[in-house]
């Protein structure tokens, strides 16, 4: 049996991907990696937020069928209790099969169920560090002199969330070194989502007028005071030198994906592993007035990468629209062992366009995940977003507010809404 290999770079957006036609390289072993496996150029992502992407990766099914629509503080006790009826998990269903089960992640929660090792720096801090994150984010909803006061009395750098992108590659290689075969090895990379503590780049000083000029762009007073923080946050005070700082962050992590690659083809473990590269979301930095968070479900937050190697398959590129649902049934049809599995998935395998075969799909679904009730359908060519209940949970702003359309063979900015009262994709989403 084959290794498998599944790394998520969060909040990693195709936008400043070269690979996806972006000025700067900011992703040269991902390249590489592209050049012997396939890449999927229409991606979408089911959700705009980790934990119901990453459940959708791994049961296969769409957020509003396995429960987890919103992220983690915002989910209610309806979505969790909806969850425990999942059938189908996929690190479960491997170590069925007799894998060897690794994730280097922090999350913990439900996604840390049948692996055989799950840790990132410092397990037995898993609470300290749940806790953390809940205090930064009541502190986020309050003024911004208590917000500062409030990090100095704490203490509590955004550091200590995670490791450095090197750090878990070590930690990654390391648990390689000591898995029993076949392995299956989960990592996830946290440095490319906002505010990139791990990275130290040389900015300006305060650079006031692009700092009025982006709080000047912004109407909802909660959504200024959240963006006032979140710029405190790291002390960059302009976009272009946030974008420098994410660009800084994506090549930092794919140095650590390219280490990943090299050690698994030194100990002759390549050819014998699938190998998976994708992100959870994207990230907005300014797009549609949404700054520094994954909010909206546009394309900067839920268009994203996804890169597949399979064993015995040659360089290919995909326009077909896919889902990270349609990863899991492409794993299980690859082991011959999706016929008595179908019914358990929302998503379908792509060994079919690989191999040259047929689209599985004209559309693709997202749930807005930091919002109340926001979803679109795209096809290529449109994108319809209906939002019944818009304000963003984390800032307060609407980001969407009832229903947008857009020619995205026109407007890939997704900037004029076009919608006029009918549209075929509307009776999809209803």
């Amino acid at each position: 049996m084959e290794n498998i290999v599944i790394i998520i770079v969060d909040a990693l957006r195709t936008k400043n991907m070269s690979l996806f036609g972006y000025k700067r390289e900011t992703d040269t072993n991902m390249k590489k990696l592209s050049q012997e496996s396939i890449l999927f150029k229409n991606h979408i992502s089911v959700s705009n937020s980790t934990f119901p992407s990453l459940t959708s990766l791994f049961t296969g099914k769409y957020p509003t069928n396995h429960g987890v629509i919103h992220q983690f503080p915002y989910m209610e006790k309806e979505e969790l209790e909806k969850l425990k009826k999942n059938k189908f998990w996929f690190p479960s269903y491997l170590k069925k099969k007799g894998y060897y089960n690794i994730g280097i992640d922090w999350i913990g929660w439900w996604f840390k169920k049948d692996f055989d090792y799950y840790g990132e720096k410092a397990p037995s801090m898993y609470d300290e560090i749940k806790n953390n994150r809940i205090a930064r984010l009541v502190l986020l909803n309050l003024p911004n002199f208590i917000y500062k006061f409030g990090k100095k009395i704490t203490r509590k750098e955004n550091t200590s969330l995670f490791s450095p992108a090197h750090k878990t590659a070590e930690l990654t290689i390391s648990k390689i070194k000591e898995a029993k075969k076949p392995f299956f090895l989960f990592v996830h990379f946290e440095d490319t989502h906002f505010p990139f503590p791990t990275i130290k780049i040389e900015t300006k000083i305060k650079d006031k007028k692009s700092y009025q000029e982006i709080l000047e762009n912004i109407k909802e007073k909660s959504q200024k005071e959240y963006v006032k923080k979140r710029l405190e946050d790291i002390s960059i005070y302009s976009i272009p030198e946030i974008i420098k700082k994410y660009d800084t962050a994506i090549k930092y992590v794919d140095e650590q994906i390219g280490k990943i690659m090299d050690f698994l083809k030194r100990e002759g473990l390549w050819e014998k592993t699938i190998f998976i590269v994708l992100a959870d979301h994207g990230e907005s930095l300014g797009e549609h007035k949404i700054y520094f968070s994954h909010a909206g479900i546009y394309d900067e937050t839920v268009h994203v990468p996804l890169i597949m190697k399979f064993p015995g398959f040659e360089k290919k590129e995909i326009d077909g629209m896919v889902q990270n649902i349609d990863i899991v049934p492409t794993i299980l049809d690859y082991f011959g062992d999706i016929e008595n599995k179908k019914k358990e998935f929302d998503g379908k395998s792509l060994l079919g366009m690989i191999k040259g075969g047929k689209e599985i799909r004209d559309k693709a679904y997202s749930i807005e995940g930091l919002a109340g009730d926001v979803k679109s359908v795209r096809t290529k060519d449109r994108k319809l977003i209906i939002a019944k209940e818009g304000r963003c949970k984390l800032c307060g702003a609407i980001h969407h507010n009832g229903i947008e359309e857009y020619n995205l063979k026109e407007d890939d900015g997704e900037n004029k809404n076009i919608y006029s009262g009918e549209s075929k994709l509307k009776k999809f989403l209803e």
